[in-house]
């Protein structure tokens, strides 16, 4: 091959493997702010994401050889659908995202449960990626497959992960005072019963709305390729589901940022309010 064409096969296999993470990736960073200060966070989290891919990747083997699903039934589309893949892989990219949570001080505005949990997603999507993209024989399968999973897996874990990231805010800043629950007070153990109760709540929801979308958006996904009369019914339901889910997730990320622009206003005129009382 002469070397003109393997720039171009490189530069290609390069805009469609990892240009779509780029961009999300920086969407998602300027939409939490504190971009310079959250970096070596963000690179935290995007680490974090792909070294979960290595256990997804162990279980969803394990997993496979005990349920045996076949893939041309829609049985089959179900179990590796909600089972192997969506259960397993928003499992491991939760625990992930649950554990830096609690152990970082940055997690201190609504938005950043949406970009904490792109970072990890986005992360797990980059290895993936890797590993179906260089998983080819031949070059022209690896440009197909990159350029395939541009326009679909790697959007659809980061909508996957918007659905976690609302709800684990939710759970650690609470609806609306904007605390974290690891950080503040007496921490999480001295925390009521009936709160614990409301975080513990929001986290399965988080977890399992993850779940449910990837499993949906997989299942529709796989069933294209089984032997029916349904296959033209579930591309269209895909492409509805493709698109209501990313409509979805970018008003789950602005309802963050509005939740993030009324504590910073309550702030401002809690100052204000001081700063005319001493001025008096």
């Amino acid at each position: 091959m002469k070397p003109i064409l393997i720039l171009a096969y490189v530069f290609f296999l390069a805009l469609y493997a990892l240009g779509p993470i780029v961009l999300l990736l920086k969407r998602q960073a300027d939409a939490a702010g504190g971009k310079k200060k959250l970096w070596k966070t963000y690179l935290a989290l995007f680490g974090a994401g792909a070294l979960a891919t290595g256990a997804a990747y162990g279980i969803e083997r394990a997993l496979t050889a005990l349920l045996s699903p076949d893939p041309e039934t829609g049985f089959g589309c179900f179990i590796n659908a909600f089972i192997v893949a969506g259960m397993t892989e928003e499992t491991v990219k939760f625990i992930a995202l649950m554990l830096f949570i609690y152990w970082s001080e940055r997690f201190t505005r609504y938005a950043r449960g949406a970009s904490f949990a792109s970072f990890v997603s986005l992360g797990f999507a980059f290895v993936e990626n890797l590993l179906y993209v260089f998983s080819n024989s031949t070059a022209g399968g690896s440009l197909a497959t990159a350029f395939f999973r541009a326009f679909t897996s790697i959007p659809g874990h980061f909508a996957f992960s918007i659905f976690m990231g609302y709800f684990v805010a939710l759970a650690v800043l609470g609806k609306k005072k904007g605390e974290n629950i690891f950080r503040t007070g007496q921490g999480f153990a001295a925390r009521a019963p009936k709160e614990k109760k409301r975080f513990y709540k929001r986290l399965a929801l988080g977890l399992g709305s993850a779940v449910g979308v990837h499993g949906l958006y997989d299942f529709l996904l796989m069933f294209v390729a089984v032997p029916s009369q349904l296959r033209g019914l579930s591309l269209v339901l895909w492409i509805v589901c493709f698109i209501g889910m990313y409509y979805a997730a970018n008003e789950l990320v602005e309802a963050l940022k509005m939740k993030d622009h009324a504590l910073r206003a309550a702030e401002r005129e809690k100052q204000g309010d001081f700063y005319r009382i001493r001025t008096r």
